[in-house]
């Protein structure tokens, strides 16, 4: 095995070399030159001869001088076209045979972090083309997207350049971050795959172009998952050598708006909307007076200025009355930096006239405060349903309604001590909370226990809707609540609140709960005696809420205290604060909505961010139809386009993980060590003080003599131009 040269050439410029012909022009004409001339022998020129011969041995130097310098002319021009460069470890040489690269290039979003010219995907887009120009005739190429999950953009190793350069110049990169293990799981099926369908390859090469920003290189994962990536790196160091190019800075600043809420779950036209913004500075300086600016379809509504310590997040409150119902498209903006897809947050906000409950009464009193849906239905709605800005609209009804009412028009139901349902009352309830509706479950002394697990704790007919399943009530006595140290979110707003008395509450009588132990149900309060009081567990796109007491005086005191009202609020809005969550979703999540199944086919077209829209369609499930479009690997504002007959656009918000915003590096020190501990690679600088001049490639751009050839072809013909007009005289 022969070593490579320390010069080579690009592959594309290869053809240049057959020029090198043109370099015995000189020569051809130099000897065609002397057969021009036929020498003959003249007696009165022979006393010449004795003074040509002192200075034969100068002219003939003066001629192979020339001649040598004008041959090196032509040789070192076409030399130059043909841009050599210095071969370095690790790329386009070590040893012989054909070789498969596979270019493995980062497209998380740090990846668009822009301090100069270009951007870092930009740059690696640019590294990834040289290394194939670069590479020799025969060598075979594979490229792999970094991203989560990531993309194989090329498979099967190719042999032609020109393919490989093309599906290099359209690669995008995506908004979310990248996921190293599946990369390397990805990297090491297509090696595998190559060394097996391909023997000729005689080396495997992999090149990760990437920032080596810390959340993507070191990631916090359990020990397990740690030790599989720490495997996969072995693993694949085993198969292929590894190079890693550095295209980070250590000094990389970013500001970001890494998150965006409503105070309220819910939007109304009852009131002003409290938006959130948090704003995180990931600087070594201080920031003061930033401007944020609050957008509400597009329209600036609000500003205001925030000051934020070095590496230190402030919490931004901005508020706007929405004066139309439907879907508005929030944003809240900062100024730009080298970072600027993360200055920018979105947020999708389905607003209500007002929110639509149904209580089901089980027990009808004519009696004012005697049935046992009254002293709920106050609570929802203090005011009543007198006016129309009112933020719940309450319907009171008995339960014949459960298969009468069209319940998707409502937000939440209500079910208030309702005895027992039948197996179409079940199936009706669990459509509902298929299609994103929310149903709570207050008990009392009418319910029969034995009809709800039967019909309601799952059957071979209907799955389980209830997240617990009920045992026999508690005997008469006085049970105290225990808070559970406020920790689920409905409960959340009371700590700190101890004087709205939520634990000394008196519970005079409850059912006993059994919650499964292998299900997604939680327990939101307790008794201090350890048992389950109200349970919540998510079904299909809703949410079951199963309380183990009534929501009248018979078995507690809770509706006379003022703490039942804002327990009962919070209650509807984590329920009915599930739609927000469902048109908020993070990068690469899908975006999921339901509609009652339409009599005909309705036509779906769902815009993205960018302006342009395909097609989608609608899934039955039951009495409803589903869209789930998976398509979201860019942050913004979609739309989704509902034909006739349903005739409605639905607005979702899809934004990245702002844990990329943090431009972090891993050292190479941490990389040898931590991340890939034992496992040779090798790690290389390519973009250094680009403010002041061009980085180096990794294949030593930098080092490619054309430029310099070009100063000596100069520099030579100033040379010969002056030798010819120097010998001239001298010899005339």
């Amino acid at each position: 095995m022969f070593p490579l040269p320390p010069i080579a050439f690009g592959i594309l410029n290869l053809p240049m070399l057959g020029w090198l012909a043109a370099a015995a022009a000189p020569i051809v004409i130099h000897l065609l030159s002397r057969r021009r001339y036929r020498e003959m022998s003249w007696a009165a020129v022979e006393y010449l001869l004795a003074a040509v011969k002192r200075q034969n041995r100068r002219l003939r130097f003066e001629q192979w001088l020339l001649l040598a310098i004008r041959t090196l002319l032509v040789v070192l021009l076409v030399l130059a076209v043909a841009e050599p460069y210095f071969q370095r470890a690790g790329f386009a040489g070590g040893g012989g045979g054909r070789v498969h690269r596979l270019i493995a290039v980062d497209a998380s979003f740090s990846m668009a972090y822009k301090p100069a010219e270009q951007s870092r995907f930009e740059r690696a887009r640019q590294l990834a083309q040289q290394i194939v120009e670069e590479s020799r005739q025969g060598d075979a190429f594979t490229l792999v997207l970094m991203a989560s999950p990531p993309k194989v953009v090329i498979g099967t190793p190719a042999l032609e350049p020109g393919e490989v350069l093309d599906e290099i110049d359209h690669l995008q990169r995506t908004d979310t971050s990248a996921d190293l293990t599946a990369t390397v799981a990805k990297i090491r099926q297509i090696i595998e795959t190559a060394r097996r369908e391909h023997p000729g390859l005689a080396r495997h090469e992999v090149y990760f172009l990437t920032d080596l920003q810390r959340v993507t290189w070191r990631p916090k994962l359990p020990r397990a998952a740690m030790a599989e990536l720490r495997r996969g790196g072995t693993a694949l160091a085993q198969a292929a050598s590894l190079v890693v190019i550095d295209l980070g800075q250590p000094d990389a600043e970013n500001l970001a708006v890494t998150d965006l809420r409503t105070r309220e779950p819910i939007a109304t036209l009852a009131g002003e909307v409290l938006f959130e913004a948090t704003l995180r500075n990931f600087t070594r300086q201080p920031r003061v007076d930033e401007p944020v600016q609050l957008l509400v379809d597009g329209r600036r509504v609000a500003e205001t200025y925030a000051g934020l310590p070095p590496g230190g997040e402030s919490l931004v409150g901005l508020s706007y009355r929405f004066e139309t119902p439907g879907d508005h498209a929030v944003e809240v903006r900062i100024d730009g930096d080298a970072l600027a897809m993360d200055n920018r947050r979105y947020l999708a906000v389905p607003v209500r006239q007002s929110l639509r409950v149904l209580c089901i009464e089980g027990r009808p009193s004519g009696e004012p405060y005697r049935g046992a849906s009254d002293y709920l239905a106050v609570a929802l709605s203090p005011l009543g349903n007198r006016f129309e800005q009112t933020r719940v609209q309450v319907d009171v009804a008995m339960e014949s309604a459960l298969l009468e009412r069209d319940l998707g028009r409502y937000d939440c139901l209500l079910l208030c001590d309702v005895a027992q349902f039948t197996a179409g009352e079940a199936r009706v309830l669990a459509a509902y909370l298929q299609n994103g509706g929310n149903v709570v479950f207050f008990l009392g002394e009418g319910v029969l226990p034995g009809r709800y697990n039967n019909e309601l704790g799952g059957t071979s007919q209907t799955p389980r809707i209830l997240p617990a399943r009920l045992e026999n009530p508690s005997p008469q006595g006085v049970y105290f609540i225990n808070p559970l140290q406020y920790a689920h979110p409905m409960v959340r707003a009371f700590r700190g609140r101890e004087e709205a008395g939520l634990s000394r509450v008196p519970i005079f009588k409850y059912f006993k709960l059994d919650v499964p132990k292998d299900s997604n149900a939680k327990v939101v309060l307790g008794t201090a005696g350890g048992d389950p009081l109200i349970v919540e567990e998510p079904f299909g796109r809703g949410r079951v809420v199963l309380v183990a007491t009534s929501a009248d005086t018979s078995w507690s005191s809770f509706p006379l205290l003022p703490g039942f009202v804002s327990l009962v609020q919070e209650m509807l809005a984590f329920c009915a604060g599930g739609e927000l969550k469902q048109r908020n979703v993070e990068v690469g999540r899908p975006l999921v909505t339901s509609v009652p199944a339409p009599s005909g086919d309705v036509s779906v077209l769902v815009q993205a961010p960018d302006g342009r829209s395909q097609p989608a369609q609608l899934r039955a499930e039951g009495d409803y139809a589903v869209l789930s479009f998976a398509e979201t690997a860019d942050s913004g504002v979609y739309t989704v386009r509902l034909g006739r007959p349903i005739d409605e656009n639905r607005r979702f918000a899809v934004n990245p993980d702002t844990a990329e915003s943090d431009l972090a590096q891993v050292t190479p020190d941490e990389l040898r060590s931590e991340v890939w501990p034992g496992v040779p690679l090798l790690h290389q600088t390519t973009w250094q003080d680009l403010d002041r001049r061009p980085a180096a490639g990794p294949i030593a751009r930098s080092a490619r003599l054309y430029v310099g050839l070009l100063y000596v072809v100069l520099g030579l013909l100033f040379t010969e131009t002056y030798l010819a007009w120097r010998f001239g005289y001298h010899t005339s």
